[in-house]
């Protein structure tokens, strides 16, 4: 479980050469360090104490905790050594989900930032990414490697070339270097919101909305199921909630066209996206192969009162979760229960802000609106990014207060205090801006 927590204030690996003077990014946070517990740590711990559960369920494979931990060690030393500073953004792009997990750990023990790419991701895509993060390095695998050789330099994790030079040299005694208040992942956008390109979300924040998410949806230690290849934005909180709790991350294989679903436990969790759920719910499959009602997560925007009734049809005795999570799209900023006993309440759309979230609905100017009044939603706190970066060059926008952010959806609040979403924004969502400017 995660720890109870209080609100203070262009060459590979196989070469043996370093990554070279990396130019250092403005995405160091200097607050106080005053909760040790960070997202690597909080795995270090599960890892320690159940070394041979598994951590990863990819089709027919598997990754116990163990491993992952042994293994993440090993390849945080090589990038240390390599040359990656506290701070640095590293990518994450990987064929599957045991390396991306793996990756992931490894940059986070490093101080790194995680910069995760979703596997399918090519051409325009990735220039984006590393115009926006200023990424020097990535992990990824043989699948995945030709995309880079021109972009940055690659380390290749299926490579045995790779893992036997890195087993060779000894760990890094200093690490891990990850901090609670550094960041820990920065999520870059499809496109720019008036500059931004990306956000930035530290390990507190992250460990903020997973310790509430358990508290409201219960534990993962059966495990939560993802159906896409690695890394979306929804396989975040999913692993985390998973490993949180000790439980099993289950994927299907990517030999399968990542068609092929795991046998995870009949009570794990799942966590989808509402249009990807949406689609999944109307598969033909699931007639000929029904699932067991198990608890249902979604993660993203709004979700339509058509997947909400698709749900209870098809699982009528399975409870659904809607977290509604704008800007980077991994954090939630409200949340909503449907319960096999009320499936159909009168306002589906309606929802409550989570702990460590303040919502606002405010007019053009930004000033807050009545109880009623429909205005554009904007959130902030320590449960959210903390700071955005500008795609033009690359500044941080972070500031030491939280930063507001705009969601560009419309929504008014009603008289029982919870939020009804209304739609789209008209204009374009603002770019994050200080809370005291």
């Amino acid at each position: 479980m995660v720890a109870q927590q209080t609100l203070s204030d262009q060459q590979t690996l196989s070469d043996g050469s370093r990554l070279g003077q990396v130019e250092p990014r403005p995405y160091r946070r200097r607050l106080p360090q005053t909760l040790p517990l960070t997202l690597d740590g909080m795995f270090t711990s599960i890892a320690r104490r159940f070394p041979m559960a598994r951590a990863v369920q990819e089709g027919q494979q598997h990754l116990s905790y163990g491993e992952a931990e042994t293994r993440a060690g090993q390849l945080a030393s090589a990038l240390v050594r390599g040359g990656v500073q506290l701070g640095d953004p590293v990518v994450v792009h990987c064929g599957d989900h045991r390396q991306a997990v793996v990756g992931q750990l490894a940059v986070l023990k490093a101080g790194g930032v995680c910069v995760p790419v979703p596997a399918a991701s090519r051409g325009a895509r990735l220039d984006r990414i590393i115009e926006v993060s200023g990424a020097q390095a990535v992990l990824c695998s043989t699948v995945t490697r030709p995309f880079w050789s021109y972009r940055c330099m690659s380390w290749v994790l299926d490579d045995p070339a790779t893992w036997s030079k890195i087993a060779a040299q000894r760990p890094d005694p200093a690490l891990p270097r990850s901090g609670h208040t550094e960041a820990a992942y920065l999520l870059v956008s499809d496109t720019d919101c008036q500059g931004v390109g990306g956000y930035l979300t530290d390990h507190r924040a992250w460990q903020l909305a997973l310790s509430a998410r358990i508290r409201r949806a219960g534990s993962a230690h059966d495990g939560v199921i993802v159906h896409h290849p690695p890394v979306r934005r929804t396989t975040l909180p999913a692993m985390w909630w998973a490993f949180a709790c000790g439980g099993t991350l289950h994927v299907p294989s990517r030999y399968d066209g990542f068609t092929c679903s795991p046998a995870p436990k009949r009570k794990a969790a799942a966590v989808f996206g509402p249009d990807e759920y949406g689609l999944l719910l109307q598969s033909p499959s699931l007639a000929s192969h029904p699932v067991p009602p198990r608890l249902t997560v979604l993660i993203g925007g709004p979700c339509p009162r058509t997947v909400i009734d698709r749900h209870f049809e098809v699982l009528p005795r399975a409870p659904l979760w809607v977290e509604f999570a704008a800007a980077d799209g991994t954090m939630p900023w409200t949340v909503r229960e449907f319960s096999p006993d009320n499936p159909w309440p009168e306002h589906p759309g309606a929802s409550r802000p989570v702990p460590g979230v303040h919502v606002q609905v405010v007019d053009p100017a930004g000033s807050p609106v009545p109880t009623g009044q429909t205005g554009e939603v904007h959130a902030t706190g320590p449960a959210l990014p903390y700071g955005s970066i500008r795609s033009a060059d690359g500044a941080c926008l972070a500031e030491d207060t939280a930063p507001v952010l705009a969601s560009g959806r419309l929504g008014r609040w009603r008289r029982d205090g919870t939020l009804e979403f209304c739609g789209p924004a008209s204009v374009p969502a603002p770019a994050a801006r200080p809370r005291n400017p």
